[in-house]
């Protein structure tokens, strides 16, 4: 986890300068004149500079919250499905909440005003159908006919007051609605009308040529509303009473409807058809005529239902079957979508438990794995992709478990292998044999820990040193154990030939061959075998004995010439009734004896060419004159040249033998 930044930032740095110069110009400020401008200037940047602070600081203190809080993977799926399931989910609901209120409003709204309407519009005939018979009636008859009407209209419109002005004559029932004077803006109105803070719908019938009218009044009362808006809910009105304005808001007065117990009209709210059927409130705005004033004002009907009652005043056209299968249709489809929602909501919950338990076990795996504890296994359920990431977890630990195994037993080995370098490292000579008119030196460069390849030489007494070179077939440990087998039963043969008569020396050198050829068969492998090149060089005659068994021939270098040695059998260890012969050569002054194994002359280039003996011998011309040393090390240098490579292909070994 991120953890917030201990040191303090350039602006914290600016702001604590800041701070510290304005309250360290407080004691000045009464001694000089700028110093009260200049705290203000101040205290301005701090503001600005404190603001940008405590900004950056809000922005990496929220930061570094979230990522403490989500650093859990369970914590970071339950914010993904919150924002993008639950929340798009509450927004959908309260975008299909408001769009129904947006529908049923309106809708309701409209069937409000179209029931005001169509009592409206059946007032206004009556009041014409009056005026008419009363037009039509004797003066003498015109009381009593009005008197009629009050009493049969009384069931249609409850309360009504009829006021009738026919031929200059004034009739009122019941008296008391001839009083109030009859308004300009009557006629116009098509909405409510309010007088004595009462609310009334009207109807005027007036004759266009007499001047006679009848004035119908019916008070907006609830035994009227009932037949109004039947099962409708309560309706509320207010109007703008012109303190503040020439229009009003809305919502100033519907909360003003609601304050006016007064303004009530029905009170017949439906009862709820079920538990989610809840109350909706509307207001229907709509022109209100003040009586008293002759002023047409703007009012609202706040009207309080359920959204059951609007949906059967909808569908009350319709047939009974059509709204049973939209009912049906309905349920369906609130069906589906909750079980769509709970189906989601487990499928989330499932998800997020199979991917948080599943990271869980990798946390605490890699934990075991950190701790070096390569044995521990993950628990694994499942078929599906994150069951394989497991799996693979668990073949990753015991694979590196195994690795570990194989570097250890590498490691193991390669001590082993240390061990058997600082052996064989001792096996060679340290030093060659100082003689007075042979300087000889022997070199071995392994391609690996160990050699197959072998060189001695030993000083059997004053004027005489036996000198070997060989090499045995592979590579690594087991030709190492081989040469080291060769060397010593080489060494342990070197003693008598110290007292051997010149004449016979070459007879025992084959001897000595053949035995060893004996001694290797009985104790290595069938498919081990060495080459062995064994010779002994007397002072006295400058005479070298040797006899060679399989090795390349090796060459000397005399006048100018190169000459090879010759061969007098197969390798050693291969097969034990193998013979051997002798051959012999003096060496003169000048002369240069050079034995050398395959890792010299097969080396291979990048086109697959070999370095050859061709150019070996040329090499060798070249330095003839130069010490022993100077020559091994400059066909060494040529041959990793050659190649262009430092990593030798093979154990480039070599013995050089130079007559002073």
């Amino acid at each position: 986890m991120e953890k917030i930044r201990s040191k303090p930032g350039k602006s914290d740095i600016v702001l604590l300068i800041l701070a510290a110069l304005y309250v360290g110009l407080w004691p000045l400020e009464s001694s000089a004149s700028f110093v009260l401008p200049l705290r203000q200037f101040l205290l301005s940047l701090l503001y600005v500079v404190g603001g940008l602070a405590l900004m950056r600081w809000t922005v990496v203190g929220m930061r570094w919250t979230a990522r403490r809080f989500l650093w859990r993977v369970r914590r970071r799926m339950a914010a993904v499905f919150f924002f993008v399931g639950a929340v798009p989910l509450a927004l959908g609901g309260l975008l299909a909440t408001l769009g129904a209120a947006l529908l049923f409003g309106p809708l309701t709204a409209y069937m409000v005003t179209a029931q005001f309407r169509l009592h409206a519009a059946r007032l206004d005939a009556t009041a014409e159908s009056l005026l008419w018979q009363l037009r039509g009636a004797p003066p003498q008859q015109r009381a009593d006919l009005l008197r009629g009407f009050a009493a049969s209209a009384g069931r249609q419109f409850p309360a009504v007051e009829v006021r009738a002005d026919v031929d200059g004559a004034q009739l009122a029932v019941p008296h008391s609605a001839g009083a109030w004077a009859i308004p300009d803006k009557l006629a116009g109105i098509a909405g409510p009308v309010r007088r004595g803070g009462e609310n009334l719908l009207t109807a005027l019938a007036t004759d266009a040529g007499s001047g006679d009218r009848v004035l119908l009044v019916v008070p907006l009362r609830p035994d009227y509303m009932r037949q109004v808006l039947p099962g409708l809910g309560i309706l509320k009105v207010s109007f703008n009473d012109g303190t503040g304005g020439a229009r009003q808001n809305i919502q100033t007065q519907v909360s003003r409807a609601r304050e006016t117990d007064g303004a009530l009209l029905a009170d017949d709210v439906p009862p709820p058809a079920h538990p989610l059927d809840w109350q909706i409130v509307w207001p229907i705005q709509s022109p209100v005529l003040d009586w008293e004033t002759n002023e047409i004002r703007d009012g609202v009907f706040f009207l309080r239902t359920r959204l059951s009652a609007v949906a059967r005043m909808i569908f009350a056209g319709q047939g009974e079957q059509i709204n049973l299968w939209a009912l049906r249709l309905g349920y369906a489809l609130l069906g589906a979508f909750g079980i769509a929602v709970l189906t989601s909501f487990a499928v989330a919950v499932s998800l997020t438990r199979t991917l948080t338990r599943t990271v869980h076990d990798l946390y605490v795996g890699t934990q075991h794995v950190n701790r070096g504890d390569f044995a521990y296994r993950v628990p694994v359920a499942g078929t599906d992709q994150v069951s394989d990431l497991t799996r693979s977890f668990n073949t990753m630990t015991a694979s590196t478990e195994r690795l570990l195994e194989d570097s250890k037993e590498r490691e193991r080995l390669e001590a082993e292998l240390d061990i058997a370098r600082e052996v064989q490292a001792k096996l060679f000579p340290p030093e060659p044999p100082q003689l007075e008119s042979l300087e000889l030196l022997g070199v071995c460069r392994p391609a690996r820990s160990v050699s197959g390849d072998f060189f001695d030489y030993a000083r059997l007494s004053d004027d005489r040193a036996a000198i070997s070179f060989g090499d045995v077939s592979g590579k690594g440990i087991s030709a190492a154990l081989v040469m080291a087998t060769l060397h010593s039963t080489v060494r342990i043969q070197l003693s008598p030939l110290a007292w051997v008569d010149p004449r016979r020396l070459e007879h025992a050198v084959a001897a000595l061959v053949s035995r060893t050829n004996k001694q290797l068969c009985q104790h290595t492998a069938e498919d081990k075998f060495s080459t062995l090149f064994f010779s002994v060089y007397d002072e006295q005659s400058g005479r070298l004995s040797y006899s060679n068994a399989g090795h390349l021939p090796p060459l000397l270098i005399r006048r100018g010439a190169v000459e090879p040695l010759d061969v007098h059998g197969m390798v050693v260890g291969a097969f034990p009734f193998a013979g051997y012969e002798c051959g012999a050569v003096t060496l003169e002054p000048g002369d240069l004896l050079v034995a050398f194994t395959d890792g010299v002359t097969e080396p291979e280039n990048a086109y697959g060419e070999e370095f050859g003996e061709e150019r070996l011998r040329e090499l060798l011309l070249r330095h003839a004159d130069r010490p022993a040393k100077e020559i091994i090390a400059a066909v060494m240098t040529e041959v990793v040249e050659w190649t262009d490579d430092p990593t030798l292909q093979d154990d480039m070994t070599m013995l050089a033998a130079k007559r002073l």
